[in-house]
């Protein structure tokens, strides 16, 4: 009852009034003066810009050529069961070991170790199945 007296008794404001406001929206547009102008007057040296791009690249090559990582190849195989065995038994030893298949040739795996950032760490890896005479290991870069 209240809500419909109140609404016989007092007039609304009209959304127009909300609008009706007077802001300047357009932005001005300024010139730039000679005092905002900044020109530097130093002259463009091409020889230094090109031995600079010259040392930047010698900096990204030395860089590729940095060797990432290090693997362990333990053995390539021809029959994928005793793959997989020697496979098992590394896990068991808790390594981490992986495969690939050898590009280029048919039914031919290799079985790996790592990788690792430190070549050390191959080589503690590379301990740890020391005693397993059927692998024939080497310690290479890993790409």
């Amino acid at each position: 009852m209240l809500f419909v007296a109140s609404s016989l008794l007092i007039k609304p404001k009209s959304l127009s009034t909300y609008f009706d406001l007077d802001l300047n929206t357009t932005i001005p547009e300024e010139s730039i003066t000679d005092n905002d102008k900044k020109t530097d007057n130093i002259p463009f040296d091409i020889d230094s810009f090109n031995s600079a791009i010259e040392e930047q690249e010698k900096g990204s090559i030395a860089k590729t050529n940095v060797v990432q990582g290090w693997t362990l190849v333990v053995e390539e195989y021809k029959d994928k069961e005793d793959l997989m065995v020697d496979f098992r038994i590394l896990k068991a030893r808790g390594l981490k070991a992986y495969i690939q298949y050898k590009e280029n040739q048919e039914n031919r795996f290799i079985l790996y170790i790592g990788p690792t950032i430190e070549r050390e760490d191959s080589q503690k890896n590379l301990a740890k199945i020391s005693d397993l005479i059927q692998f024939s290991p080497k310690i290479i870069p890993y790409d």
